[in-house]
């Protein structure tokens, strides 16, 4: 497979536009690179991966930040349930919470299961 080192100063100028706009035609437009070019590049496998790769690591760039506020997000909850003046916005964040609570539970279990079929049929 091919690497980014293959690809041309355009179309490695031409990814974080298409990266980080909506549309091919406005990242051709801000990247000065015309739509129908980017679409043959597009069908480049070389191209298509180099542009799946970032926008993988732009994902994981921001999955990171996530992370990393996680435990701030946890105490604000904390406090406005302890210390929220009204009801309705204590009841918000208990189900908010609660949500959250029951959907890491479920990701959990599914994560268990899935990693005791793959052992299973890797057997």
């Amino acid at each position: 497979m091919q690497n980014k080192e293959t690809l041309t100063r355009r179309q490695l100028h031409v990814l974080p536009f298409l990266i980080s706009n909506p549309t091919v035609d406005l990242a051709a437009k801000l990247s000065g690179v015309c739509a129908k070019q980017i679409f043959d590049w597009l069908n480049q496998p070389t191209f298509r991966q180099e542009l799946e790769n970032r926008k993988n690591e732009a994902v994981n760039q921001a999955v990171d930040r996530l992370k990393l506020t996680a435990s701030k997000a946890c105490d604000t909850l904390i406090s406005l349930l302890d210390n929220a003046q009204s009801d309705s916005v204590k009841h918000r964040v208990a189900v908010d919470m609660l949500n959250m609570t029951l959907k890491f539970m479920e990701f959990k279990d599914m994560e268990q299961r899935l990693r005791k079929l793959e052992e299973t049929i890797a057997n």
